[in-house]
């Protein structure tokens, strides 16, 4: 991508992080309604400009944000309700089903199948997917990585017996790379790049490069509080569409405010930018887009893929039903009402 040339953004709000954020009484007598958002440090271009340029507060929302390091944690905070909205990872989602957390995917995000890969110290000798036998590599379990390296191994004729895996934070991933403990990750954006720039490491290849489309995350809620609050669902699609076309006029902004949340350097988001891109908003509701939300889309097949593979790998204890779990009328709405409207 050409370099971006940042416009300054003015009243960008501070970053709201867990228990940093409580919904004001005023919020609510202007007619705001409230929500609380599980996010990641994944390239959420989207949910990131419209928090930091309060485009919720505009859409009739008072937020709370909370910050997960991975999918997993966000299962038990839907459990127990401290959370209303999850951008959680599909793996992290079926595994949810599977413990009965009775929740529906409304959007996508990111569509990350160039944001998730395999990535190897420069010393290790693994040039290809083929030359991870007898080595040690890290990933987190129960994320949509274990679901994307285990792809890459099959293709290549690899038992996961002939490595070692072992079960590691990104965090603890970078520091094993540094140290020389480990010789690779299955590891995400924007883990990549760090680990490309503080560890010396390289990109082996990644899930679009071997044809794995399951990377992505799915804004996901409960789906009895979707019956009790779906208004609130509509304004928080709403904002994410009005982000959509700021980014649009300006990719700079989502670009420099996702650097900032995550204390990189912009030319470093610049490039997952380049492979991972805002979502297609619009073409949620087509059947045919990669990341439909219809149902017997090319996202719902592979979900179906993604949830076989976790019953017969005994990563899930009971088979689990993905035919109805995702719901492409809150997006049909709203976009339904933009196009009447002004």
């Amino acid at each position: 991508m050409r370099r971006i040339t940042v416009l300054m953004v003015i009243g960008v709000a501070a970053v709201l992080c867990a228990g940093g954020a409580v919904t004001a009484p005023r919020a609510l007598a202007q007619g705001r309604l409230p929500i609380t958002i599980g996010y990641q440090e994944k390239p959420d271009w989207l949910l990131f400009v419209a928090r930091d340029l309060k485009l919720f507060e505009k859409a009739g929302l008072a937020p709370t944000f909370v910050k997960f390091v991975a999918g997993p944690p966000m299962i038990a905070a839907m459990q127990n309700g401290s959370i209303d909205l999850a951008s959680v990872g599909s793996e992290a989602f079926v595994i949810g089903l599977s413990q009965g957390v009775d929740w529906v995917i409304i959007g996508i995000n990111p569509e990350g199948a160039y944001s998730q890969g395999l990535v190897a110290r420069r010393d290790s000798n693994i040039k290809t997917p083929a030359d991870l036998v007898g080595k040690r590599v890290g990933l987190l379990k129960e994320t949509t990585a274990q679901f994307g390296l285990m792809m890459i191994l099959r293709q290549h004729g690899i038992h996961p017996n002939q490595l070692t895996l072992l079960d590691m934070s990104p965090e603890e991933q970078l520091i094993a790379l540094q140290n020389r403990k480990i010789d690779a990750v299955m590891a995400w954006e924007p883990w990549i790049q760090r680990m490309i720039h503080e560890a010396g490491a390289r990109i082996v290849t990644t899930e679009g490069n071997v044809g794995v489309y399951t990377n992505v995350d799915g804004y996901s809620v409960r789906r009895q509080w979707l019956r009790e609050h779906r208004e609130t669902a509509l304004r928080f699609l709403r904002a994410l569409l009005m982000a959509n076309d700021v980014v649009q006029k300006d990719p700079g902004i989502a670009v420099r405010l996702w650097a900032r949340e995550l204390g990189i350097k912009e030319a470093w988001a610049e490039a997952i930018y380049d492979d991972v891109p805002p979502p297609l908003i619009r073409e949620w509701t087509n059947p045919r887009y990669n990341y439909s939300l219809v149902k017997d889309s090319p996202l719902h097949r592979r979900l179906g893929f993604l949830a076989t593979f976790l019953f017969d790998e005994k990563l899930i204890s009971q088979p689990v039903d993905v035919s109805d779990v995702m719901d492409a009328s809150v997006i049909a709405e709203v976009l339904k009402t933009r196009k009447s409207g002004p």
